[in-house]
C-alpha cells in the first residue's frame, strides 16, 4: 500500500507508466502539486527514483522532486489518473500488463502518431484523454532529465471530460481542447515531416529550414502528407516551420532512436499515413521512400 502525503486541496494521485524522458519530465513537474508514482520497467530505476527523486535540468537551473516509484508489475488501483508515457509500439503490451487499469477512472495517452487509436478506443475507463506533448526532453540517467525545449501539452477527451485532468502549473503548461482529432493530426503531420527527414539526413531540426535542399524536400513531403491527412494547409505549414524553429538545436526523437540503435515510431507515424493513402487509393512516393529508409536503419 502506498503511504498518503498531504498535498493540499485538489491534489490527485497520478500514476505515470514509463520512466523515459517524457515520463520523468511529467513525473517531476506534476509532483509539485500532486502525489505522483512512476511505474518503471526495471526495479533498479524504481530504486534510484525512490532514493534520489527526479531531477529536472533546464538551462542554468536544476530541481529535484520527491516522486515515488514501483515496477510496472504493481497495481495502479489507487490512482485517480494513469498517464501512459511509453513508446507507441509497446503500448498494447504495456496495457495488457497494467494491473487493475480497468478500475481507474481516467487514463491519458501521450504517444506519437495515430496507429494506436483503435487500441485506446476499446478501453472501458469512464474518461479517456489524449495528450500532445510539445516539450523537448533528454533522459541522462535513471532519475534525471534535461528539459531541452519548453512547450505545452494539449489535452483533449476521446471519452468523458477534460476536467478529469485539471492541472495548472506555470512552468509546465497544459491546454485543454474540445477536438481531439485536430490536435492529434496536427502533431502527426509535424512528426511525419520533421522526424523521418532529420533521421535520414542525420541533422538537428533547424537544418530543415536552413538548408535549401532539405527545405525543398520538407515542403514536398508536407504537401504529400496533407493531401492524405486533412488540415488547414497554410496554418499547418506555419506550425511545422515554427516547431523546427523553436527546436532548432534539438535532435528529433527518431534521429536519437536511430543513433542509439533503438526501434523508432515510424509505423505509428508514416505507417499510419501510408495506410490512410491505401484507403483513399492515393500515391505517396516520398512517404513510402522515407518509411522504407527508416525501416532499413532499424534492421
Amino acid at each position: 500500500m502506498k503511504g498518503r502525503t498531504n498535498y493540499g486541496v485538489g491534489a490527485m494521485k497520478i500514476g505515470i507508466i514509463g520512466g523515459g524522458s517524457i515520463g520523468l519530465l511529467f513525473g517531476g513537474y506534476l509532483a509539485e502539486q500532486h502525489e505522483v508514482t512512476l511505474y518503471t520497467r526495471t526495479e533498479h530505476q524504481a530504486n534510484e527514483i525512490n532514493k534520489n527523486g527526479v531531477t529536472i535540468d533546464q538551462q542554468n537551473t536544476s530541481k529535484t522532486y520527491r516522486v515515488q516509484a514501483f515496477t510496472s508489475t504493481s497495481s495502479v488501483i489507487e490512482e485517480d489518473i494513469v498517464i501512459f508515457a511509453v513508446k507507441q509500439y509497446i503500448l498494447e503490451e504495456v496495457l495488457s500488463k497494467t494491473l487493475d487499469l480497468d478500475k481507474v477512472h481516467t487514463v491519458c495517452f501521450l504517444q506519437n502518431g495515430m496507429g494506436h487509436m483503435d487500441i485506446i478506443e476499446k478501453l472501458r475507463n469512464p474518461t479517456i484523454l489524449i495528450g500532445v506533448v510539445e516539450h523537448g526532453a533528454l533522459k541522462v540517467s535513471e532519475n534525471q532529465v534535461i528539459h531541452t525545449g519548453v512547450g505545452r501539452t494539449k489535452i483533449a477527451a476521446i471519452k468523458g471530460e477534460n476536467k478529469a485532468f485539471d492541472v495548472k502549473l506555470n512552468e509546465f503548461i497544459f491546454e485543454y481542447h474540445d477536438n481531439w482529432y485536430e490536435i492529434v493530426t496536427s502533431k502527426l503531420i509535424a512528426n511525419a515531416v520533421i522526424n523521418p527527414l532529420t533521421a535520414l539526413y542525420g541533422v538537428k531540426n533547424g537544418r530543415l529550414l536552413e538548408n535549401t535542399y532539405f527545405h525543398n524536400q520538407m515542403k514536398a513531403l508536407f504537401n504529400e502528407i496533407t493531401s492524405v491527412i486533412p488540415s488547414n494547409h497554410e496554418k499547418m505549414w506555419e506550425l511545422v516551420k515554427n516547431i523546427c524553429k523553436n527546436t532548432a538545436q534539438n535532435k528529433s526523437s527518431m534521429l536519437r532512436d536511430i543513433e542509439e540503435g533503438r526501434r523508432t515510431e515510424i509505423d505509428a507515424i508514416l505507417g499510419y499515413v501510408l495506410a490512410e493513402a491505401v484507403k483513399k487509393n492515393m500515391e505517396v512516393a516520398i512517404t513510402k521512400f522515407l518509411y522504407d529508409s527508416i525501416k532499413g536503419f532499424e534492421n
